[in-house]
């Protein structure tokens, strides 16, 4: 099951292949924009990362995954995040990086019409593949 910090991992990877250099890269410990990279262009990305489960061991979570509520706060919390990404950086990207799982997609999916007006992208990630999904 992926972690946030797994997550990160994952699309610093994946952004990486994509020959965009990291110029910042959060863990759980850290508070702000989970990941910024940028193009050889100077087009930034940043991306708020969410897991599946807890990242840290001493909680009832960890290892276990989200349920559909605790998945539509932290997707939330995601939303928030990328809309003053947005709104202080219009010219760049703003990104959500979530699990690709069932709970994240549906919850994804109901909102796609909406989530794409906002000029939002939200990938879906998973072990072997960084999918950019909306």
């Amino acid at each position: 099951m992926l972690t946030e910090n797994r997550i990160v991992d994952l699309v610093c990877t994946q952004l990486e292949l994509d020959g965009l250099t990291i110029s910042q890269k959060l863990d759980t410990t850290q508070t702000g924009i989970d990941i910024v990279a940028v193009s050889e262009t100077g087009k930034k990305y940043f991306v708020e990362a969410k897991g599946a489960t807890s990242s840290k061991e001493s909680t009832k979570r960890y290892g276990r995954e989200f349920n559909k509520s605790q998945v539509k706060t932290h997707i939330g919390v995601a939303f928030v995040a990328a809309f003053k990404v947005r709104e202080g950086n219009p010219d760049h990207e703003s990104v959500i990086a979530l699990p690709n799982n069932l709970s994240h997609k549906e919850l994804i999916e109901s909102m796609a019409t909406p989530i794409r007006s906002s000029g939002i992208k939200v990938w879906l990630v998973d072990e072997e593949r960084v999918e950019k999904f909306i």
